[in-house]
């Protein structure tokens, strides 16, 4: 019965009697935990924790600043999750245990913050004048195009790649401005369609700057601007040879304007998950000049940090 009852206590049985916890920071930093003082390196240390019902201290130390930090212990994962295994009786197990808690695996510190406090990950110090490198590859992409003397194309396809900047230009809050490729290749692994000879396909694919201000609320962020595109839809004939064309019976583009709306969750501290829709209204070079077309994607991204902006002009 004893060893049953064991079973069902998930932070007894998987969590060890320690925890590691990252500490960041916003420049160089000493940090004094215990006996112990650790210089950063690249603007972090990791710190050994044994778990406790119990507060830590830590002191952060710079040329200019000195500050202590109080850490507080949380109930882990592993101890809530016996709430979904024989009705929470593992709480009952693991209530006294040391193992139940935990500290936050990533703690960021302001080193040139008087307050004495820490931020999580998503409520991170004040990104005001950061530069960051977005990388993104727009994936799964539907395309309602209107090329001048043809009927609507509406399009699913996949394959698309986009390079950008962010710029914080208050704590939470960031311009993103990109250029990106997408297209409707109906193979989502390769860049080239399978196609039979003597058949006739049709293509579709856009390139698009586009200019947006966006606001970041912990994971999630959401943004609206302007875009420019170059949509292009293509009619390819295939002879005998396959992927050899014969001729491209018809290829219309048109430049357009319009705007772009996005979305993006922060899966991990660099990845991204987003969606992207982007109406254009205008045609300015074709008539009729007012036609709305979209393209919609699904966006997988990377962001880099590069430097700060507003540091790097005091330094």
């Amino acid at each position: 019965m004893t060893i049953s009852l064991l079973l069902t206590s998930c932070a007894t049985l998987t969590n060890q009697a320690w925890t590691v916890s990252t500490i960041y920071t916003t420049e160089p930093t000493k940090i004094v935990f215990q006996n112990d003082t650790i210089k950063t390196k690249r603007n972090k240390v990791k710190l050994i924790l044994e778990r406790q019902n119990a507060p830590i201290e830590i002191i952060a130390i710079t040329d200019s600043l000195k500050k202590k930090v109080t850490i507080k212990a949380v109930n882990s994962i592993e101890y809530w999750a016996n709430i979904a295994y024989f009705y929470g009786i593992g709480m009952l197990i693991d209530n006294r245990n040391p193992k139940r808690y935990t500290y936050p695996p990533k703690i960021y510190l302001n080193s040139t913050d008087t307050i004495n406090k820490y931020y999580n990950y998503y409520e991170r110090w004040n990104n005001k004048g950061q530069l960051l490198l977005h990388l993104s590859f727009p994936y799964y992409n539907s395309f309602r195009l209107s090329p001048v003397n043809e009927s609507t194309k509406k399009n699913f396809g996949y394959m698309g790649v986009s390079v950008g900047l962010d710029y914080y230009h208050s704590k939470n809050q960031f311009i993103n401005i990109s250029a990106s490729r997408v297209t409707d290749c109906s193979a989502p692994f390769v860049m080239d369609d399978f196609v039979s000879e003597n058949e006739k396909y049709e293509y579709i694919y856009s390139t698009y700057l586009s200019l947006s201000n966006n606001y970041k609320i912990k994971r999630l962020s959401i943004g609206y601007g302007l875009s420019y595109a170059i949509n292009t839809w293509e009619l390819v004939e295939y002879g005998r040879y396959g992927s050899i064309p014969v001729e491209v019976s018809v290829t219309k583009t048109n430049k357009a304007l319009g705007l772009v709306f996005s979305s993006y969750f922060q899966a991990t501290p660099n990845f991204y998950l987003g969606v992207i829709y982007r109406p254009t209204l205008l045609r300015p070079d074709i008539k009729p000049t007012f036609k709305y077309e979209h393209l919609i994607s699904i966006d997988f991204a990377w962001k880099i940090r590069l430097f700060n902006i507003k540091r790097l002009l005091k330094s």
